[in-house]
């Protein structure tokens, strides 16, 4: 105690973050390390004697009131003052692009997308325009439409939006089917997270669908009420390329419903199960199940076909209200740099990743026909980080996986594995 009863605690600085290893330099300073933003940092404080003479807060101590087995530092009391400030955010363009595209079908179609955004990131808004009219006449009838605000600012996500989509059509799902349709209305989704990887979403969408049948005279209008409710488990772990570990899921029941004219009317179920065994650091072997179900009046098609899903097959080519789909697939590192330099430049390819895969599965109406299927070998190499660029090469088999294919199939395409 060196003779003393009571001493005083002075408080110096307003330092946000404690202060390591504070070091006095010659002249009165002190110089400590601090940790902030994830980084350390070197501060310097001055006028140190100036502050001690006149500190922010001073609290006495008096040792005869201390218990000596318990001693502990009292807590510098002093005015808190609490500055609150209202939270306006200020919307920036992320993205606004235009496109024109011209088609053996639709003809020349051109539209534009914008997407803006907080500051934070927490609100934020999407906004598609395009045309698909073919004469002058039909430019205000084939104007489209859609602009949706999606809130991520509390735990509770959701997202609504209006929309106006109208023109000509070629329906994927009934082979040579032209018809003009007219839809319009609005949906508000809700997305809940019950822990990091669980969460549950629900929709529901109010839509206004007038079809007219070309070549023909058929017509059709529809008062459309779908409602959706999904539960979904996601913490696969990623490589350049796609998953490489954990799990992933989606169950989903949906009912869509003619409230005016009865004319639709079914019910959808959505069972997507992806599991990855990681094998090394850098290999995997990767199972989906698949299997999609719509039943009832005008219920849609599901389809499938290509690099995605079954490879092999023309893409979008096997359609059905009913769709099962299995896949195993293989990955494993195929050349880790790909590097060629020149003296004006050079290109660099890195994480170029390979697989085995066998995909098994069909779609049908109301009778099963038989199990597709597909086996070969496919690379897949990630580019700047935004597109992964895929290329595979194999055998189909046909006739239940009795008979493989003759010939090879090539097929080359884009995007994330499954």
């Amino acid at each position: 105690m060196n003779g003393y009863e009571e001493v005083e605690i002075k408080q110096i600085t307003n330092l946000t973050t404690a202060a390591f290893d504070p070091t006095w330099t010659d002249d009165g300073r002190i110089v400590c390390v601090a940790l902030e933003n994830l980084k350390f940092q070197i501060r310097m404080i001055e006028n140190v004697y100036e502050k001690i003479e006149k500190p922010n807060f001073v609290q006495k101590i008096n040792y005869q009131t201390i218990d000596k087995n318990h001693w502990d530092t009292p807590k510098i009391h002093g005015i808190q003052k609490v500055n609150v400030t209202t939270y306006r955010g200020k919307y920036d363009l992320d993205i606004a692009q235009s496109q024109i595209s011209t088609d053996p079908i639709f003809g020349t179609v051109g539209g534009a997308a914008i997407a803006l955004s907080d500051l934070l990131g927490n609100e934020r808004y999407y906004i598609l325009i395009y045309n698909t009219a073919q004469t002058k006449d039909e430019i205000l009838k084939s104007f489209n439409i859609a602009i949706s605000r999606v809130s991520l600012s509390k735990r509770t996500n959701f997202a609504y939006g209006i929309f106006h989509l109208a023109g000509r059509r070629y329906d994927l799902t009934d082979p040579d089917l032209f018809y003009y349709e007219k839809a319009y209305g609005g949906y508000f989704a809700l997305s809940y997270p019950i822990s990091v990887f669980r969460r549950v979403e629900a929709s529901i969408m109010l839509n206004r669908s007038d079809k007219e049948i070309l070549f023909g005279v058929r017509e059709r209008k529809a008062m459309l009420l779908s409602n959706s409710l999904s539960y979904i488990f996601d913490n696969s772990l990623w490589s350049p390329t796609g998953p490489i570990d954990g799990k992933r899921f989606n169950i989903t029941l949906a009912y869509t419903t003619d409230i005016q004219f009865s004319n639709v009317n079914y019910y959808t179920f959505i069972f997507d199960y992806r599991h990855y065994f990681r094998l090394s650091t850098r290999s995997a072997y990767a199972v989906r199940l698949t299997l999609f179900y719509n039943e009832g009046k005008e219920a849609r098609r599901w389809f499938m076909g290509g690099s995605w899903d079954l490879r092999g097959y023309e893409r979008w080519s096997i359609r059905g209200k009913k769709l099962w789909f299995v896949s195993q697939e293989l990955r494993f590192p195929f050349i880790d740099k790909f590097d060629i330099k020149f003296p004006f430049g050079g290109i660099f390819i890195g994480s170029i990743r390979g697989a085995l895969f066998f995909d098994t599965g069909n779609a049908w109406d109301n009778k099963y026909t038989e199990t597709l299927g597909s086996v070969g070998f496919g690379i897949r190499f990630n580019i700047g980080g935004v597109i992964v660029l895929r290329y595979d090469v194999g055998k189909r088999l046909e006739n239940n996986l009795s008979k493989f294919q003759k010939s090879f199939f090539h097929q080359f395409f884009f995007g994330w594995d499954f």
